[in-house]
């Protein structure tokens, strides 16, 4: 039961900062402890972030569906500087998250610190919790720069 306990304190923050996903996100997982289905917790730790990016992915795409998005305008941006940079920005993005995944999966140990920033980056700088792998890239990014084991 005191496993719990560091959960039940992120849950409690995502509740008195009002992060909603992250107070979610905190009793869902709460929940699956006490009812004792931790042949749950492999599943969600191994797919649950790819499924996380699968709803974020398909958000993102819907306004190709819905028409919002057209050709004319894939067209246009890659004919202009704001559509160039927002190419980069993708680029950057994708190549940081890959080295975020990387990071969590080689130095499990950063998980913890990742979780503070995002909870204190969410609860005070009016972040968005959906950056946990990219944190973690720009931890493997910084790491890299300053050759810290």
């Amino acid at each position: 039961m005191t496993e719990l306990l560091p959960l039940l304190i992120i849950f409690l923050i995502g509740v008195f900062t009002k992060n909603n996903l992250l107070a979610a996100a905190s009793a869902i997982v709460m929940v699956v402890g006490l009812l004792k289905l931790d042949r749950l917790l492999p599943l969600l730790e191994r797919r649950g972030v790819e499924v996380g990016l699968l709803f974020l992915t398909m958000s993102i795409l819907t306004p190709f569906a819905s028409g919002k998005v057209t050709l004319q305008s894939l067209i246009r941006a890659l004919v202009n500087p704001v559509g160039l940079l927002a190419v980069a920005g993708g680029i950057i993005g994708s190549y940081l998250n890959s080295q975020g995944l990387d990071m969590v999966t080689i130095r499990p140990d950063v998980i913890p610190g990742i979780l503070l920033g995002v909870m204190l980056g969410v609860s005070f700088f009016g972040g968005i919790p959906v950056g946990p792998i990219m944190a973690a890239g720009v931890t493997a990014v910084l790491v890299s720069l300053l050759r810290w084991p």
